[in-house]
């Protein structure tokens, strides 16, 4: 659905970008029946089918237990699950199996649908496509946006483009270069996702193949390397064909859709968010990402959920961040220890499916880690580098 960009009367709500964020936002803004008028500029001329957001989610067999963390709607485009996932390197492979935790996935162009689905059962809510947004500036309590030339205002504004890379960062950056192919004959294991296939620390940084399978004959298979610095898409591309080939080895197989990002892999600078309280950022730029893994989908539902109860009750955008401060402590002290000695990084992530059980792993890696659980997690991990790099960032607060 188009609209036109002209309106006399400014939109209670902009969000910037029909990304996971954004939509996330207005799913869950509908599924509360928000009053008033929701407006989602985007850049693109249509929704893409260039995403799969993955996550751990509880099986839907407990949804009668409470258990289910991602929201109904959600949960209805979920499109496959997973009971097991891998990791390997040249000598090793580990396994992880959770009767209650499933590792799941949803599609871009699914959410896209959903979204839409709502938009037009609700004469508040639109989406305008062809929307490239160069300029957003506020006076009087009024937000003013440039799109294509044209002035469009709004009382209030969440942004969810993601930030440029900061090439001064103190972390990493996961790049990664994926294709989704189907072959002519039966080979996937459609029952276990490869977290880190092939896992080794070469001259890109930490280097693995992911591989997602749908059935036995497709799956989406990326090259990625946690990296000092970007790699380009040629490189990644390359990298991935090669890693294609040995998976493969002579079968043939035909490319159904490509994907390919840089994804930063440290702490974002937050001041900026608190310049204008009619201004928010989602997604990436709002912190919804876990800097050590480059995972945000389901931080992205939590903090929307909660963002829309806030828009509802108090006419505010959330002040709850989506990571919890424990866990960015923790992503800061792992991405120095990678820092300092990138080779180390193989034997962290082996230890870890090693010695941690894998209800203890998607814990911690869903923010609903206890106690035992972080215990279990810094028992499993080398002590002395942790120690090391803990000490130099408590110097260098002071």
């Amino acid at each position: 659905m188009k609209a036109a960009l002209a309106s006399q009367q400014p939109s209670d709500l902009i969000i910037i970008g029909a990304g996971a964020a954004g939509l996330s936002l207005l799913l869950a803004l509908d599924d509360i029946n928000y009053p008033h008028t929701v407006t989602v500029l985007e850049r693109n001329s249509g929704p893409l089918n260039d995403r799969i957001w993955s996550f751990w989610s509880t099986d839907t067999q407990n949804i009668s237990l409470g258990l289910l963390n991602v929201p109904r709607y959600i949960a209805s485009i979920i499109s496959h699950k997973w009971s097991y996932w891998s990791l390997s390197t040249s000598q090793s492979n580990y396994v992880m199996r959770s009767d209650v935790y499933r590792y799941c996935c949803v599609r871009s162009d699914d959410l896209s649908r959903l979204a839409q689905k709502r938009i037009d059962q609700n004469p508040r809510f639109r989406i305008i496509y062809n929307s490239d947004v160069t300029l957003v500036r506020t006076q009087d309590n009024i937000c003013t946006l440039t799109s294509n030339g044209l002035a469009i205002n709004a009382r209030k504004v969440l942004d969810t483009r993601p930030p440029p890379i900061d090439k001064n960062h103190t972390g990493l950056l996961q790049c990664f270069y994926g294709e989704e192919i189907t072959l002519s004959e039966d080979f996937f294991e459609p029952s276990c996702v490869q977290l880190m296939h092939q896992l080794k620390s070469a001259e890109l940084g930490i280097e693995f193949v992911y591989v997602l399978p749908f059935n036995t004959k497709q799956a989406l298979i990326e090259f990625t390397c946690f990296s000092l610095h970007a790699i380009s898409k040629d490189t990644l591309k390359l990298r991935l064909h090669g890693a294609i080939k040995e998976l493969l080895k002579q079968r043939k197989y035909t490319v159904e859709r490509s994907e390919n990002a840089v994804l930063p892999m440290y702490l974002l600078n937050q001041n900026h968010h608190k310049k204008n309280e009619n201004v928010c950022y989602g997604g990436i730029a709002g912190g919804a990402m876990r800097a050590s893994t480059g995972y945000s989908f389901l931080n992205s539902q939590g903090w929307a959920t909660q963002c829309a109860r806030e828009l509802m009750r108090f006419n505010r955008f959330s002040p709850t961040a989506p990571i919890k401060r424990v866990y960015c402590v923790v992503d800061m002290i792992m991405l120095k220890v990678l820092r300092d000695n990138m080779s180390i990084g193989v034997s962290i992530f082996e230890l870890m499916f090693k010695k941690v059980k894998p209800a203890r792993f998607v814990r911690f890696m869903t923010q609903q880690a206890t106690i035992v659980d972080f215990i279990s997690v810094i028992w499993a991990m080398p002590k002395k580098p942790f120690l090391i790099a803990a000490c130099k960032l408590l110097i260098n607060k002071k």
